[in-house]
């Protein structure tokens, strides 16, 4: 390039984009510390929640029905909720979770995706699935959790309303999440968790065995914990979600503005190269003048 105006326009336009990445960087930085603090509280209310439900379990006998068919997996038909993001520049979040989708039907040769229903939270997860699967809005709808934190939790409550009822109907047989949870600053992880049917062997035996009193009913007290149990779970793993995904972009803003700088600084090198280069020539013309003048 040797044209100084156009390196110049160049300079102007990625001085923008540094204004424009580090902006988006200090939004992530904000967003990210608000979730994490969210995060801590759904993992106290969830970790205690877990422990009332595994107290139950174990003070209660699988045979009773009213348990039992939280654990059987009857039929073919499965649902996907994925968590995704409504944007991108957010590094391989995405990505990652599409990888798992495909991953997750190679390891599952039994199971089609035409006998899977997809619920995608985030927008980027309903695009790569209508255009993936043929997914419509129809069958599929993603929801929008932005800030709001209260639409958040009614949302939640929402969704695990219909979870529990279309899976004790035998509508689908098993429920699946795929999400991003990460493990440090570097590292995620994209994980498959079945949330129905309950494997009771995720329930960690942490206390001694009592007889428990249990009031009103034993029936009464399983129907309350079991909604709070997943509903709970469903925010804690959403707000994971949501923790990664501003870390990430977090991450790729800071990396895309150094890279910007090293390009302006690049750029300025260039033009006062052209510059000197343009004077040392004007120079060489007057004093070229200035000799032919003398003869």
């Amino acid at each position: 390039m040797s044209n100084p105006k156009e390196i110049k326009r160049r300079i102007l336009s990625i001085e923008s984009v540094i204004k424009t990445t580090e902006a988006m960087k200090m939004i992530s930085i904000v967003k990210l510390r608000k979730h994490k603090g969210l995060l801590k509280s759904a993992k106290t209310y969830y970790d205690h929640i877990e422990l009332l439900l595994s107290d139950f379990f174990l003070t209660e006998k699988k045979e009773n029905f009213e348990i039992k068919k939280y654990f059987l997996e009857e039929g073919q038909n499965s649902i996907l909720i994925i968590f995704t993001s409504n944007r991108g520049l957010c590094g391989s979040f995405n990505s990652s979770i599409f990888e798992k989708i495909n991953f997750f039907f190679q390891k599952n040769i039994s199971l089609h995706h035409n006998e899977c229903m997809f619920f995608s939270v985030g927008k980027k997860g309903f695009d790569f699935l209508s255009k993936k699967y043929g997914i419509h809005e129809k069958n599929n709808n993603w929801i929008d959790w932005e800030n709001n934190f209260s639409k958040v939790c009614e949302n939640t409550r929402f969704l695990t309303k219909k979870l529990i009822f279309n899976f004790i109907k035998r509508n689908f047989s098993s429920i699946y999440l795929i999400y991003n949870n990460l493990k440090n600053s570097l590292f995620q992880e994209t994980i498959i968790e079945k949330l129905l049917p309950i494997n009771v062997g995720n329930f960690k035996e942490k206390r001694k065995r009592i007889d428990y009193i249990i009031e009103p009913s034993k029936k009464e007290v399983f129907h309350y914990l079991i909604p709070k149990f997943i509903s709970s779970k469903l925010l804690k793993i959403f707000l994971e979600s949501s923790v990664t995904e501003h870390t990430l972009r977090m991450i790729s803003m800071h990396k895309a503005t150094e890279n910007a700088h090293d390009i302006k600084n690049n750029l300025v090198l260039n033009y006062n190269k052209e510059r000197q280069t343009s004077i040392t020539k004007e120079i060489l013309e007057i004093i070229s003048g200035l000799e032919s003048l003398k003869k």
